[in-house]
């Protein structure tokens, strides 16, 4: 069996906390139903750029897998914000 990598899953965390810095110190106030565009959004374009970086031939088929990658993050990035949110939100 092979090596399992981290570093695949530690990326939806270290975007979590990426958004939560940029949703809390950025002047503009998102409204709540476009954060998630915005995570998904970001994602995509990271990802997107992440293809070039590592210097692939880029054909549709890799932009599409990329960005699928990307849209899957963005959701993970999204879920995990949701639920820190829902966890330390104050009852009552």
């Amino acid at each position: 069996m092979g090596e399992v990598s981290l570093g695949q899953y530690a990326l939806a965390p270290l975007l979590t906390v990426i958004l939560a810095l940029i949703y809390k110190f950025v002047p503009v106030e998102f409204p709540d139903r476009f954060k998630a565009l915005i995570a998904i959004g970001f994602a995509i374009g990271l990802s997107i750029a992440a293809a070039f970086y590592k210097g692939l031939d880029i054909t549709f088929v890799v932009v599409v897998d990329y960005a699928l990658h990307g849209l899957m993050l963005g959701a993970s990035a999204v879920g995990i914000y949701e639920l820190q949110r829902t966890v330390t939100k104050p009852r009552g």
